[in-house]
């Protein structure tokens, strides 16, 4: 098992008493298979990933359970740590594509800002790598594409 969540609890301390916002997820998640996660609006989908990416910061929430990603705990894992995780060996596809990208900025620079975030390499490297990424997921005229904006 790559990714194995066991009774996931999310909480957040509110002016009107504690809310639970996820009660006992479990699920695993093996090499290589894709995880899609459906369900009513409110239904918990996204507070659910972000305790397992560890990007729920606020200090009102509690969260519980077991969140094992290649047998390591995650839950209670320093920041730090967690941050070499994410964009290395850790992703997640938010449900909003509209609100993914930053509007004023291309799609090449946003992407190379997270390359270079999580790798020690120059802007060059990241650009090439950008363009290889594109090209990788059959984006049209990888190198066009680059210098765009969102909206675009």
């Amino acid at each position: 098992m790559i990714l194995s969540v066991r009774d996931l609890r999310v909480s957040f301390r509110t002016n009107d008493g504690l809310v639970r916002a996820i009660d006992g997820v479990s699920f695993d998640l093996k090499e290589s298979e894709i995880l899609g996660v459906v369900g009513e609006s409110g239904s918990g989908k996204t507070v659910s990933l972000l305790a397992v990416m560890g990007l729920i910061t606020d200090p009102n929430a509690t969260i519980e359970g077991s969140i094992r990603y290649k047998g390591r705990e995650l839950v209670g894992l320093p920041a730090r740590e967690l941050r070499r995780l994410r964009g290395n060996e850790i992703a997640m596809i938010f449900q909003d594509p509209m609100t993914a990208l930053t509007p004023v900025y291309t799609i090449g620079w946003q992407i190379a800002e997270q390359i270079r975030a999580h790798r020690n390499i120059s802007k060059s490297k990241a650009m090439e790598r950008v363009e290889e990424l594109l090209a990788e997921v059959n984006f049209p005229n990888p190198h066009e594409a680059m210098s765009r904006y969102p909206h675009q």
